[in-house]
């Protein structure tokens, strides 16, 4: 092997500095973030600031393996899949969804360690033990899948993985507060920077990963879904799932001002609403502008692709719905409905709200396009159920309303023919019914199945062209 060139170790300041927004920060950290890039340093312990504790995971570029080739190498032979890559710029085909699905069920495990998302990192360093949890039926072995997703998706710049979870910690979540939400995204555009600066820390809330793609030309945010494991949040996320009363959606775009929502899923969202848009319009920003020294937008920024499973699922569906409606990422040119500048494809994912919010996803968001993925009879993405909830928890009303919005591709058996049901269409006939759901074993098998479900050949052949 050879050893990493000048030119190597500039890259990797370059990246480092971008994702810090080191232009911003006095002379002092500047260098002290460059010895951490070169390997001079050691990696500071991160400090919880505003609703998440933003981790840099950039790898110094001594620990990188030698002789290995900026590109990220493929886990897939070409004899093995020679058309895996072919459509993946389009994450709602058939290559893209399997690739953002790796990608939603690899950040159940610690995304926040150093080198995670670097793809020349070897892994062997990684911590990949999940005490008490159902990782091992996501993935035998997570350092493949995480060689594999990484070689899907190329990062180009280290991740930002928020991360507001103690683990064992208090038994119950504390949120942030509408009011503490909004003075949150007041002080971030106000600074311009992606951290905010708030004294509360929110816990209880799923973690979420910001990504910089090379390839595709992407910004990717990646929401975790509940962990299984009392060790790492589970009582929790568990309360968050539990509030499936509904309130008014004070932070939603102006289109569906009136939607009503899940209260859990609305509260954990709030809470680190400011971190995770503060960074996909961060980079929306910069990657738009050709000439830095004007910081004048020059051509349309990439899109922004968000993902997630199960509870994850349900929060990326709150933020995406806000992005498609952010100045920062639609950028300057006018909205085409073929091109969508915001993507949202979740796996396994619960409803979310009311046919207000149904309507103002799939009639009033003309930026956003939104596909939801759902294997066999996995029962997590048929619930919360209409009907009767308890006034006090419901806004002070007796009844709540979920639909499902977005189109929907079902998969009822691995290798059958998959059915669909584009947006605004009911669900395939069967879909509210699977008897399957009633099956313990098989409703948990499908629900955390995703990372490998695309594998067959008939899923392939008739994956849904929308």
């Amino acid at each position: 092997g050879r050893a990493p060139t000048r030119s190597g170790t500039m890259s990797t300041l370059r990246a480092a500095a971008r994702a810090l927004s080191v232009a911003s920060l006095p002379r002092p950290r500047v260098a002290a973030a460059a010895r951490v890039a070169r390997g001079e340093a050691p990696r500071p312990t991160p400090r919880v600031r505003g609703f998440a504790s933003i981790r840099w995971a950039a790898t110094p570029s001594s620990r990188r393996p030698r002789g290995f080739s900026g590109v990220a190498r493929s886990a897939l032979s070409s004899a093995d899949a020679p058309d895996a890559l072919a459509d993946i710029t389009d994450p709602h085909s058939f290559e893209g969804a399997r690739a953002l699905a790796k990608l939603a069920m690899l950040v159940y495990w610690n995304a926040g360690q150093p080198g995670f998302w670097d793809p020349e990192h070897d892994g062997s360093a990684l911590d990949f033990s999940t005490p008490l949890g159902f990782e091992p039926l996501i993935a035998a072995d997570p350092a493949a899948l995480r060689r594999e997703a990484l070689s899907l998706l190329a990062p180009a710049e280290p991740a930002l993985w928020l991360d507001p979870d103690p683990g064992l910690g208090p038994l119950s979540p504390a949120f942030a507060t509408p009011e503490q939400s909004a003075a949150a995204v007041a002080a971030r555009r106000a600074r311009g920077s992606l951290a905010t600066e708030a004294k509360e820390t929110f816990l209880g809330v799923s973690r979420a990963a910001v990504v910089r793609l090379r390839n595709p030309d992407w910004i990717v945010v990646c929401f975790r879904g509940t962990t299984p494991s009392p060790m790492r949040g589970l009582l929790r996320e568990g309360q968050v799932n539990s509030m499936a009363g509904q309130e008014r959606w004070v932070e939603a775009p102006e289109p569906m001002r009136e939607a009503r929502v899940h209260r859990g899923y609305a509260a954990a969202y709030r809470s680190i609403l400011a971190d995770v848009e503060g960074a996909a319009a961060d980079w929306a920003r910069r990657s738009a502008v050709s000439d830095v020294s004007t910081l004048v937008p020059t051509k349309p920024p990439p899109r922004v692709v968000v993902v997630g499973h199960s509870l994850g699922g349900a929060l990326a569906t709150l933020c995406a719905a806000r992005l498609a409606h952010d100045e920062d990422i639609l950028g300057s040119t006018p909205i085409d409905p073929t091109k969508p500048a915001v993507s949202c494809v979740t796996f396994g994912q619960p409803r979310v709200g009311d046919d207000a919010f149904r309507e103002g996803v799939d009639k009033r968001s003309p930026a956003l396009r939104y596909t939801r993925v759902v294997r066999g009879g996995d029962v997590f993405a048929r619930v919360p159920t209409s009907g009767i909830w308890l006034p006090s928890a419901n806004g002070d009303r007796l009844k709540v309303t979920y639909a499902h919005a977005g189109e929907l591709v079902w998969t009822q058996e691995d290798g059958v023919k998959p059915v669909f049901a584009r947006k605004g269409e009911d669900a395939p006939a069967g879909f509210n019914s699977d008897t399957r759901m009633l099956n313990p074993l098989k409703a948990v098998g499908d629900h955390a199945g995703y990372a490998g479900f695309f594998e067959d050949q008939e899923t392939q052949k008739h994956w849904p062209r929308f």
